[in-house]
């Protein structure tokens, strides 16, 4: 297995929305290339594709990515409800963000991105997002949709895929192959009774097949709107997917519309958009 890689830094690399894939450049599904140098520059794109206003994101860089495979993607194509405002989002993936959009023609689809186990779970992406926030700020939100394979033969089961989202730190652990517990103190990213977005999930969060009609995946949450309290000055957000127990089948998550604005209440979680 290969080591799970740290990227960080921007060096200058022209042109993301130009990377071409065979059959996939129709799509404009463009998955990040796995060469260090690209990603670096990459993953600022990728988090700016999110971003209501572009400039309040200094840089962005992966602090965990698999070794293989094509996780994380910008896309202009419609799907599922996205983008939610401008021309595009992000897609972050377990396994090839650039399959989103294929058509759902298998009960089940998978491209393992090898790695070893992080934190208890495989092909764990972490995306870092270094933010500038503004005065008069007192709240972050974005919208996402999460997507997965495993759904709905691996509900309460020890096959606990999930979606993550921290500010400041991330902090988040899983237990085992044999037991579905996940710990995530810091993740804004659930329900205001601390439901995880997972294979799991349950209440306003869970997930149906209707949710994700048009897209690759067997099932996928409502579209929700994640919120957190935030102040002034330069702040980190963290980003994570991750498989939990194997790495067979894939999850994804849609993002879109990162907002700081000074809504007030601010209240820590995730709703229905």
């Amino acid at each position: 297995m290969g080591a799970l890689r740290a990227v960080t830094g921007t060096a200058a690399v022209a042109g993301l929305a130009a990377c071409a894939f065979p059959g996939i450049a129709a799509a404009r599904i463009d998955a990040l290339p796995n060469v260090d140098s690209q990603f670096r520059k990459g993953s600022t794109a990728l988090a700016r594709s999110i971003a209501d206003n572009p400039k309040v994101v200094r840089r962005a860089s992966f602090s965990m990515l698999p070794p293989g495979g094509r996780p994380a993607a910008i896309s202009t194509t419609r799907l599922a409800g996205f983008p939610r405002d401008g021309k595009s989002y992000a897609i972050l993936s377990t396994g090839d963000a650039r399959f989103a959009g294929r058509p759902n023609n298998a009960p089940d689809f998978g491209r393992g991105s090898g790695g070893p186990f992080v934190r208890g779970a495989r092909d764990v992406v972490i995306l870092r997002i270094d933010l500038r926030v503004p005065a008069g700020t007192s709240c972050l939100s974005l919208r996402f949709r999460y997507l997965t394979e495993e759904f709905p033969e691996f509900v309460s089961s020890p096959f606990n895929d999930a979606f993550i989202a921290e500010t400041g730190d991330t902090t988040w652990t899983t237990s085992s192959n044999d037991d579905p517990t996940i710990s995530a103190p810091g993740n804004f990213a659930q329900t205001a009774d601390g439901k995880l977005i997972s294979v799991n999930a349950s209440g306003p969060t869970a997930l149906s097949s209707g949710n994700a009609k048009g897209t690759t995946y067997d099932g996928a949450t409502r579209i929700l709107r994640a919120s957190t309290p935030i102040s002034r000055g330069n702040r980190r957000l963290y980003l994570s997917i991750f498989d939990q127990g194997d790495r067979q089948f894939d999850s994804a998550v849609f993002l879109d519309r990162l907002e700081l604005d000074d809504r007030s209440p601010c209240e820590s979680g995730a709703v229905p958009d």
